[in-house]
């Protein structure tokens, strides 16, 4: 029996994820197809959104448009599935010299910036070394997205909405319309996270592949309820476990964690607390980077019903609904795709 659907949805990270919310509240039929990987980027990101980074404090690209539409599409999913994976905390961010500190107060001087950076705090009396004090950054959002895609992956099950098993591509015929075992599509949309490079269709595009590392960490007396930021993130996740990451290693499609990665790790978090701690849980995974850092989306060139959501790297929390939603009115009204984060920039 052939099953006739809209769009089939290669992929149930947090891309494929929301692309087939936003499908769906299109009144789309769909279907996906997903292999539950454990150390899927997804499956290991601690899901942390610091709207101003890096050693100059620069806001991150878009965060004014992606932040809002994000915290609104998580409550609203928060709200239909009558439960919580979704938080606004803020990040204190430690200072490592008085250089740190004036550009702090610079960047707080500006319009633009004073949404985001609030006062500079101590912390002498924590178990946090910050002996030049720290900033707090506001608007910060913290998604469980392990939680989030198990919820919803168990609303695709209770739907039918979702086979669990590895594409073959070797299976996909493609026509007017698109044909994979039984199923018929209109459009097939390949949301596969790092596996991407893989995809024959889209082996042009010039992935930059992130290894990220981390911990979760149990220590009775760090006792901090607020995310901790200063070259890996500290994330309080209750019941004394903290998350503890993560790292940048390139080109490394092992998932596994290696000897190097845990001392670079085990290194910056003994420069930030000083309490005993210890490691309950090792994990690793690979981040779907494009080599310019923006996501990639469209049609293939000659496939036209052939498509790929993917390139959220290590920002997919904040990117994936603004650009999900985007991608879903694309596929609806056909407009051109903007030239940064368009398929077309990669094709010769």
């Amino acid at each position: 029996m052939i099953e006739d659907v809209d769009y089939i949805i290669v992929g149930q990270g947090i891309a494929g994820s929301m692309v087939a919310h936003f499908l769906l509240k299109q009144k789309k039929k769909i279907l996906v197809i997903d292999s539950f990987n454990p150390n899927s980027a997804s499956n290991i990101a601690a899901g942390v959104v610091n709207p101003i980074t890096g050693r100059k404090m620069v806001k991150t690209w878009m965060i004014d448009e992606l932040l809002p539409f994000a915290k609104t599409t998580y409550r609203e999913l928060e709200k239909s599935f009558n439960t919580s994976f979704f938080y606004e905390q803020e990040i204190y961010k430690l200072f490592s010299s008085d250089d740190d500190i004036d550009i702090w107060n610079k960047k707080k001087s500006q319009i633009e910036y004073r949404d985001y950076l609030g006062e500079i705090i101590s912390l002498a009396n924590s178990n946090i070394t910050a002996p030049f004090g720290a900033g707090i950054i506001n608007q910060c959002i913290w998604l469980d997205v392990p939680k989030f895609i198990k919820i919803y992956k168990r609303f695709l099950v209770e739907n039918n909405l979702i086979f669990h098993e590895e594409f073959d591509c070797t299976q996909l015929k493609i026509s007017n319309f698109i044909q994979y075992k039984n199923i018929q599509a209109n459009k097939i949309i390949f949301c596969e996270g790092y596996k991407a490079y893989l995809n024959p269709f889209f082996s042009f595009i010039p992935f930059s592949l992130a290894k990220g590392e981390h911990f979760i960490i149990h220590s009775e007396n760090l006792q901090t309820e607020k995310l901790i930021n200063k070259n890996i993130f500290i994330i309080p996740k209750g019941n004394n476990l903290y998350n503890v990451g993560a790292t940048f290693i390139w080109n490394d499609i092992n998932e596994t964690v290696t000897k190097n990665g845990k001392k670079e790790i085990i290194e910056k978090l003994n420069n930030i607390i000083n309490t005993e701690y210890s490691i309950v849980e090792e994990k690793a995974g690979i981040r779907p980077t494009i080599i310019d850092r923006r996501p990639v989306i469209g049609s293939h060139a000659i496939y036209k019903n052939v498509y790929i959501f993917n390139g959220m790297g290590t920002k997919g929390v904040s990117i994936a609904p603004y650009f999900a939603n985007y991608f879903a009115n694309y596929l609806d009204q056909k407009f051109n795709i903007l030239d940064e984060i368009s398929l077309k920039r990669f094709e010769v």
